[in-house]
């Protein structure tokens, strides 16, 4: 099983490798920071118009309604000592505390996320996704 974080679903959707999902999960943050992926493609960079995020988004929230979404709450600690101990946002913890509790290949296309997680359990890049 995969645990997608947000630039490894963004990618997939990009490159319309959409069975990747089947196999998939991700946590209940990352469907913020896609939409804001979005949101800052369309509004701060100019490079997608607003009809097309706004469809973007609906695609989105179609993947987050198919795939579990698993959520930090109770694990706040543990995920924040992993963030403190590997010098990693919280963010970034979140996704690799949750594929490390649930024995998950973490797909991330965050150099810096891909190569601390590789210590930890099987990661890998978007591209490299089945």
């Amino acid at each position: 099983m995969y645990l997608l974080d947000a630039s490894a679903i963004i990618n997939l959707i990009k490159n319309k490798k959409l069975e990747a999902f089947e196999n998939a999960s991700t946590t209940d943050l990352a469907l913020y920071e896609c939409l804001n992926a979005v949101w800052k493609e369309a509004f701060m960079l100019k490079r997608l118009k607003e009809e097309t995020a706004l469809k973007l988004a609906g695609s989105i929230a179609k993947i987050f309604s198919s795939i579990e979404a698993y959520s930090i709450t109770g694990f706040e600690g543990e995920a924040l000592n992993l963030a403190l101990k590997e010098g990693i946002t919280f963010y970034d913890a979140v996704y690799l505390y949750i594929a490390i509790r649930n024995g998950f290949t973490l797909v991330t296309d965050d150099e810096k996320l891909k190569d601390i997680a590789s210590k930890y359990i099987k990661a890998m890049r978007s591209a490299e996704v089945p």
